[in-house]
């Protein structure tokens, strides 16, 4: 395991966040001003550094031994949670913290700041700007062994992560020994495919199998091995979330647990059914079990992308939706995530639900999600906003900046789930401007608990990879949630380069930054053509979720990169009616022009349905009345493993004033996404 400081440090008191994150504002404020010097070797970086150049504290011994045996140390209740104040002097080392938790932070700063045998004499000041700053793992998904998540507690306890989040439950295989249910690991954490695609997407298989039977893929956590990993933890600073997705997500439960499905529903289904009572039983029997394994005051209950459509069709959901004056069968969610909270609070624990728990007709009327629910944000800002108002604090985790992107060019990087996102891209992510403003705050609104990096692991099978993709960019959150917004990108960079060097001997499998080819090339610079700032009229409209920048996008000489949310492409989708094309456009050039090239970029990234379109055709014309075609092409669906941008493209001679082009898609709910109009 990866070592700096001493076994004692594992004795130290487990750290507890607490509701508000207040007494760090009170500390900036206290701090005398003072010019803040960059050291790349550390990150995150201090608050406040001050060194003596060319000055140095020789270590009589290793790091370890002098910390045990010359450091003095202090509790100063003075400072924030987890503050700490290091003084290196010629005469030692002194470390003022206001809890145990701001000691072993002073030792990380300065097992990193060390080299060569000495340290700098400085005086450093330091707390964090957020109190939650974590990462998840979904190992769900693909199953990874204890001995991994061990190896990530050395790496994230390093960079000051305080919070490991395990999604433990999902369709892809149920990871927790629950002794009440044993059919869960039995039946529900093996299934028939180790590839997710072939298993869930287009083989659509979808069957489980029973531990032992061969092919059976998968695994599970043992009550005790979870117990070992929570403690291991504790002693590095991190404390353990777990995640029991609820009610949606839960195939693997109804396969092993057929009780929890609707009334007269005999295939599967990826819900479990609200209005049945031994869904409650079953959920606070696991809830029982897991609490007794993870001391964390925060329990994670899921709460997103629920389907529900089995719940419309259960006469016993429609009778408790009537009973309770609901508008309809979905929101019943309101109804469990209402009351598995409130069972987490008998017990002094609270409640984390993906943001989808705002958004039931339950929960905004009396009683409402109640004090005991923590808003988990991937969708929106907007989200964050509401659930603060409502006096829920947050933790933001928006999933364009999902840690299961391509962080460089997809041609050249393993197979991802999401789109583009390079370590630059995800430091452009700023939670503090969604803090509520001062005229909207009270006592009861709600704040931001901090920041956390989602490693979803649909294509990320071994461990290897799954470092691969967490790291650097899993320290630029750190850095975030530690720091805020005190480094610019390049400081950023320059910081995580100077980790390479430790990751390399420490045998971590971090992405090499230096070698990256970025984003596309075409969007280095505007692109100058016959059709720029030409009026576009739209005859279908682009999704107001993916407008670029609005009805001028398309002949603004700008490219996009590889990623489809990057504010460059526009995205049309194919409606119900599949007589109109999701792409319906015609661009006015002002006066009859002559013509050699239309050109239009599209992209295919198949995991949101985003597909080459199925039809493409192109028209000219002089008055914008009478129209003859120039190109028309048809291709077949080919799905493609990567996210890939190609030119569709016309080559002539002819004029017109007036280009109409239309693309269509094979069905509905199927994307085109396109970034300009070349025309020359």
């Amino acid at each position: 395991m990866i070592t700096c400081m001493k076994r004692s440090i594992a004795k130290l008191i487990r750290p507890r966040l607490g509701k508000a994150v207040t007494g760090i504002s009170v500390f900036l404020l206290a701090l005398p001003a003072c010019a803040q010097q960059f050291v790349p070797q550390l990150l995150p970086q201090p608050m406040k550094i001050e060194m003596k150049k060319g000055e140095y504290l020789r270590l009589r011994h290793p790091l370890d031994s002098t910390l045990a045996t010359d450091l003095r140390s202090s509790l100063d209740p003075s400072l924030p949670q987890e503050g700490y104040v290091i003084d290196v002097t010629a005469g030692g080392i002194s470390v003022r913290s206001h809890d145990a938790s701001g000691l072993r932070h002073a030792r990380t700063t300065l097992c990193q700041l060390a080299a060569g045998g000495r340290l700098p004499l400085c005086h450093i000041e330091d707390a964090p700007r957020y109190a939650w700053r974590g990462c998840m793992i979904d190992v769900s998904r693909h199953f990874f062994p204890v001995s991994f998540l061990k190896k990530q507690v050395d790496i994230l306890s390093r960079y000051k992560i305080n919070i490991l989040q395990l999604h433990l439950t999902d369709a892809g295989g149920w990871r927790i020994q629950i002794r009440r249910y044993p059919e869960l690991t039995r039946k529900a954490a093996w299934r028939t495919e180790s590839d997710w695609g072939r298993w869930w997407d287009s083989g659509k298989d979808r069957q489980y199998m029973s531990e032992g039977a061969p092919g059976a893929y998968g695994g599970y956590y043992t009550q005790a091995e979870l117990r070992e990993l929570v403690a291991y933890a504790a002693g590095k600073g991190i404390t353990v979330v777990p995640e029991i997705e609820m009610p949606g997500h839960s195939n693997e439960v109804t396969a092993a647990c057929p009780g929890l499905k609707c009334e007269g529903n005999q295939g599967a289904q990826g819900d479990v059914c609200p209005s049945n009572e031994e869904t409650y039983r079953f959920y606070c029997d696991v809830l029982r079990e897991v609490m007794d394994i993870f001391p964390s005051h925060y329990i994670h209950i899921g709460g997103d992308e629920a389907g529900k459509e089995a719940w419309r069709k259960c006469p016993r959901c429609i009778h408790l939706a009537g009973q309770l004056r609901l508008a309809s069968t979905d929101d019943l969610q309101g109804f469990l995530i209402q009351r598995m909270a409130a069972f987490l609070k008998l017990f002094g624990r609270e409640a984390i639900g993906w943001d989808e728990v705002l958004t039931d007709k339950l929960v905004r009327s009396e009683p409402s999600l109640g004090t005991n629910m923590n808003v988990m944000v991937w969708r929106d800002g907007k989200a964050a906003r509401e659930a603060m108002l409502r006096g829920h604090n947050v933790i933001l985790t928006p999933g364009e900046y999902y840690l299961d992107r391509y962080q460089d060019d997809p041609r050249f990087v393993p197979k991802a789930f999401g789109g583009y996102l390079s370590l630059e891209g995800l430091w452009k992510y700023a939670p503090g401007k969604l803090a509520l403003p001062d005229s909207l705050q009270s006592g009861q609104t709600g704040h931001i608990l901090g920041v956390q990096g989602n490693l979803w692991t649909e294509q990320i099978t071994t461990p290897d990879y799954a470092e691969y993709m967490l790291y650097p960019r899993e320290l630029a959150i750190a850095e975030r949630g530690w720091s805020g917004d005190r480094l610019t990108y390049p400081q950023l960079k320059a910081s995580i380069l100077a980790q390479a060097g430790w990751m390399k001997a420490n045998h971590v499998n971090a992405f090499d930054l230096k070698s990256a080819r970025g984003d596309r090339k075409e969007t280095l610079g505007p692109v100058t053509h016959l059709a720029r700032q030409a009026r576009v009229t739209y005859n279908s409209r682009y999704a107001d979720k993916y407008a670029a920048g609005g009805d001028g996008s398309l002949t603004d000489g700008i490219l996009g990169g590889w990623s489809n949310n990057d504010g460059r492409w526009q995205g049309f989708m194919q409606r119900g009616d599949r007589k109109k094309q999701p792409l319906d456009i015609v661009v006015d050039l002002g006066k009859v022009t002559p013509l050699h090239s239309i050109t239009m970029e599209m992209m295919q990234f198949d995991s949101p349905w985003i597909f080459f379109p199925n039809t493409f055709r192109i028209s000219l014309s002089d008055d914008g009345a009478a129209w003859r075609e120039v190109y028309r092409k048809e291709q077949p669906r080919e799905h493609l493993e990567k996210v890939s941008v190609r030119p569709w493209q016309w080559k002539g001679k002819d004029r017109g004033r007036y280009i109409h082009i239309e693309a269509g898609c094979d069905n509905p709910g199927e994307w085109i996404f396109t970034d300009e109009i070349i025309v020359k």
